[in-house]
């Protein structure tokens, strides 16, 4: 029917106003959205994006939106339902961008945030004359034909999200390995003994997965639930390993506590304000010998200094299991072992290799403080912490961890006793000197973050690699505290260099190659007795850093607020922020319902650090389909996961699993369009196919004025044969768009604080 009828240029919707006669009265009828638009242009130049990848991002966000309404329209027009409208955005519509055909009217509002089909019997017209006479009406067809039309929206963002994914996959998708790359200590896979370098060949059912196979298999998992991750090391040993996860209320998600492996080519940005390194770390001092430049976006690392021959500089080997890159794992063993000493580092940049001469990181402490020790966080499975032997006294229980839940729980270390090389005084390292010295051993005073450094050197040289702890204990059912018991370990080095990883503020300060990690208290236990600093007996309740933005300017950071036992973190923080300068809220002790806040600046300590500044990405292969067939189920599989994700994410998100801090809303998205769209075409349309997903599933969310909520709606009038009360419609309507205006204004807010604050 509508084929035969012309196409008619029109200035505006049939039941609107004539649009104005002279230029001027256009611009005044049309200032909102002229306003509009000049915004969006201001912040295209003020923030220097390039035009053409900010139209390719609105031409695939406008995609994603034409396809949703394009659904609506279709099943309309296939139930025979006068359609009025179809607008792309909302809004007045841009000049040109609308026409009619036949019944309805085509155009393309200013506003691009979504857009509409209007159809007779629905929505403001559900209750006019027309819509009651009309046969053709929304509100005059068949219940089943209503679901079809209501639902058809969210059906077409499913088949056109399928749709990109088997496209990108038979050109071949870059996807996260499922190789451990690190794993953050005190997790359920470090207490499992789950090491870095193996690959995850099954994760419960899902064999041959993706690293971003974990993520949805955790958070589906029961509260206190198993899931089963089967390993193989290089040398295609396998073993399983079941990990409950962990769900802590400073983790964003469940977690088991694995991370992806890094690729060694530095990122590539599209506009570079600096090199790909840590501001103000040796990597970003390090100059070419060839040319003077500095490290760039692209440079891939292919050798190193050898650490058996620091005269040499190396080439790294071959990934063995991907032979067309090299073994970040090689690249991170050699960092480890040359830390304290000049590390030449070799990139290829364009085929041509250069060299560059980092120096070594120092640990930056704060001056004149050393926090006290905690207790036991976790011990590793089949570790020499799980393997000690008592010493005495007798019948005392193996070491105990601490449960964060009950305040002085679990064993403190309070001494370390070690036989340095070539024999002679035994080495203690104590909490607190003794009263009396002992012959034959020398005590020295640690500092819980810088005790595992001490253990890793005397180990390095020690031939007898016996370890005697004492610790102090927690009260019991039958005993007091504060009784001690000393146990003998043996130091085993292979779990040293195992890409342990200190993230998240419960993370605990690691012995790595005793199999145990401890928590470090935000109390200071040595420092100044007066001053402007820090005093003896102070806790740290929170910590402020310092940002730096692209011109190098230092200004205030948000407040992180500290439990006592996260001290680890504080320290961690203080090895990778831009600027030196911290802020700290702090009781005073003697005064504890006084909180005071000082400002202290990290000095560099005497014992090297490991990272000398290098940013890497996390490595990714490509997953490509053998055949179509082989691309539809990569597909359908791709898209099924991105749902289960969300919804997980939902539901966690609402009862308060996760924080709603994760959520992002049009400027995020809007902004990751454009970062991709000037990247890959490829890795664009997975992203498109991403969106198209996400609006699917939140669009069909039961909430009045959603699609979703309209289904309740139909599915209530199916059910009981008659329509919901007009008034119980109507409240629901109030409370949807109540909802929906704080969602927006809640997910804009943090879209701010992310890009512009």
């Amino acid at each position: 029917m509508d084929k035969a009828e012309p196409v008619t240029p029109v200035t505006d919707a049939p039941d609107a106003p004539q649009a104005p006669k002279t230029i001027g009265g256009w611009f005044a009828a049309n200032l909102l959205p002229l306003a509009f638009v000049a915004g969006v242009v201001a912040l295209i130049i003020w923030r220097g994006l390039d035009i053409w990848d900010v139209a390719k991002a609105a031409l695939g966000l406008g995609l994603v939106i034409f396809i949703h309404e394009l659904g609506h329209f279709l099943a309309a027009k296939f139930c025979d339902v006068h359609v009025e409208t179809f607008s792309i955005g909302f809004g007045k519509a841009i000049p040109g961008l609308q026409f009619r055909k036949g019944e309805t009217t085509y155009k393309v509002g200013w506003i691009p945030l979504g857009g509409y089909v209007k159809m007779v019997g629905e929505g403001d017209n559900a209750d006019t004359e027309e819509a009651e006479e009309d046969p053709r009406s929304f509100k005059n067809k068949p219940v089943w034909q209503r679901m079809v039309i209501i639902s058809a929206g969210v059906t077409m963002n499913l088949i056109l999200g399928c749709l990109c994914f088997m496209a990108a996959y038979l050109h071949g998708v870059e996807e996260e390995p499922a190789i451990v790359g690190a794993v953050v200590v005190g997790s359920p896979a470090w207490e499992q003994d789950v090491r870095s370098d193996t690959q995850i060949i099954q994760i419960d059912d899902i064999k041959k997965p993706t690293f971003p196979d974990i993520r949805p298999t955790v958070m589906g998992a029961p509260k206190g639930g198993e899931i089963l991750f089967r390993l193989s090391d290089r040398t295609g040993n396998e073993r399983d390993a079941y990990l409950v996860p962990r769900r802590n209320p400073e983790d964003l998600y469940p977690l088991v506590g694995i991370n992806p492996v890094i690729q060694l080519t530095l990122p590539k940005e599209r506009k570079l304000t600096g090199p790909p390194v840590r501001r103000k770390s040796p990597a970003a001092e390090a100059r070419s010998v060839q040319d003077g430049s500095s490290f760039q976006g692209g440079d891939k690392i292919i050798g190193t200094t050898d650490p058996s021959n620091p005269a040499v500089v190396k080439l790294l080997g071959t990934d063995p299991r991907d032979p067309t890159k090299k073994d970040a794992f090689e690249f991170l063993r050699n960092q480890y072992q040359l830390r304290g000493k000049p590390m030449t580092v070799r990139v290829d940049r364009d085929g041509t290799p250069h060299d560059f001469v980092v120096q070594p990181s120092w640990t930056n402490v704060l001056p004149e403080i050393r926090f006290q020790m905690g207790r036991l966080a976790a011990v590793r499975r089949n570790g020499p912490a799980t393997k000690a032997t008592l010493v005495g006294p007798v019948d005392e229980p193996p070491l105990q961890v601490a449960n964060v839940d009950e305040p002085g729980s679990g064993d403190r270390i309070i001494s370390i006793e070690v036989t340095p090389k070539g024999g002679g005084k035994k080495l203690r390292f104590v909490d607190e000197f003794s009263k009396q010295k002992e012959d034959g051993v020398e005590e020295r005073q640690f500092d819980p973050f810088r005790l595992p450094y001490e253990l890793e050197r005397w180990a390095e040289e020690a031939s007898d690699r016996t370890v005697r702890i004492t610790v102090l204990r927690a009260a019991t059912a039958n005993a007091k505290a504060g009784r001690r018991a000393t146990f003998d370990l043996q130091w085993d080095p292979s779990l040293v260099l195992n890409g342990e990883s200190v993230l998240g503020q419960s993370a605990p300060m690691p012995i790595s190659g005793l199999g145990l990690a401890y928590y470090v208290e935000t109390t200071v236990d040595v420092g100044p007795a007066a001053g402007p600093g820090l005093w003896k007996g102070d806790v740290i309740t929170e910590v402020r850093p310092r940002k730096v933005d692209d011109k190098g300017e230092a200004s205030p950071d948000k407040w992180i607020p500290l439990k006592q036992y996260q001290g680890a973190y504080l320290h961690h923080l203080m090895q990778i922020l831009p600027s030196p300068e911290l802020d700290f809220k702090v009781t005073r002790a003697g005064t504890p319902d006084t909180e005071v806040t000082v400002t202290v600046v990290p000095a560099t300590a005497d014992w090297p650090a490991v990272d000398r500044g290098f940013v890497f990405n996390f490595d990714t292969r490509i997953q490509i389909a053998e055949d179509p067939w082989d691309a539809v189920k990569m597909g359908m599989h791709r898209t099924w996961r991105t749902v289960k994700v969300i919804y997980q994410t939902l539901y966690a998100t609402i009862f308060r699993q996760i924080s709603a801090k994760t959520m992002s809303g049009p400027l995020t998205i809007a902004s990751a369009s454009y970062n991709i769209a000037g990247y890959d075409i490829w890795q664009f349309i997975i992203f498109i196919g991403l969106i198209n997903i996400n609006l699917a599933v939140v669009n069909f969310l039961p909430i009045p004025l959603l699609d979703g909520g309209h289904m309740v709606f139909l599915i209530y009038e199916r059910v009981r044969g008659k329509p919901p009360p007009e008034k119980l419609v109507e409240w629901s309507m109030w409370l949807g768009l109540a909802l929906i205006l704080m969602l927006m204004v809640f997910v804009l807010y943090l879209d701010v604080r992310k890009l512009f604050l």
